[in-house]
């Protein structure tokens, strides 16, 4: 597959899933011993913050609705919009891989700046997935991570790493809807 010279890989999380705090890793503020905050670090190197069970249990307390799994439904409405969105801009998706409870997209052609590219698509998401299920909710976790790949061997890796997330419920491949059983 093609790849450019400059891509965003972005990532974000379904409502309730993987919150601040996890064993897995997030990257989201860390409340610390004395109730303060030690600032996220979401940059390109920077190691994960993992494991913290105060933040996890803070973040448990503030949730406002019941945590999001998507199905394979909802999961082909999310590829379909996030096609629709990036072609109506003149964004390209070279790969993007739906989770039940988190996305990856991998994605050129979109400006410089992965929190308002990350916020448009998903915005158009949650619209659509609200419009689905008849009713607002909150489908996606606040924030996210932004991974600029700033050559094409990066953006290539990064490529890879989405096309081999498993329990893919839906993935998007050159701009192209791929869903299993369909």
């Amino acid at each position: 597959m093609f790849a450019p010279d400059f891509a965003l890989h972005l990532t974000w999380t379904c409502y309730g899933n993987w919150l601040p705090g996890d064993a897995r890793g997030y990257v989201s503020n860390t409340l610390q011993n004395d109730r303060t905050y030690r600032e996220k670090e979401n940059v390109p190197q920077s190691a994960y913050t993992a494991d913290n069970p105060d933040t996890l249990e803070r973040s448990r307390r503030l949730m406002e609705d019941s945590p999001v799994r998507l199905t394979a439904k909802q999961s082909r409405i999310v590829v379909d919009t996030l096609i629709q969105a990036a072609a109506k801009r003149g964004w390209h998706i070279g790969r993007a891989a739906v989770m039940s409870n988190h996305v990856h997209v991998v994605i050129w052609n979109c400006p410089n700046n992965g929190p308002d590219v990350r916020r448009v698509l998903k915005g158009v998401t949650q619209a659509a997935l609200s419009d689905h299920h008849g009713s607002s909710r909150r489908w996606w976790t606040a924030g996210g991570s932004d991974r600029y790949k700033n050559d094409s061997e990066a953006v290539h890796a990064a490529l890879e790493y989405v096309m081999n997330q498993e329990w893919k419920l839906a993935e998007i491949v050159d701009m192209k809807p791929c869903v299993p059983d369909e």
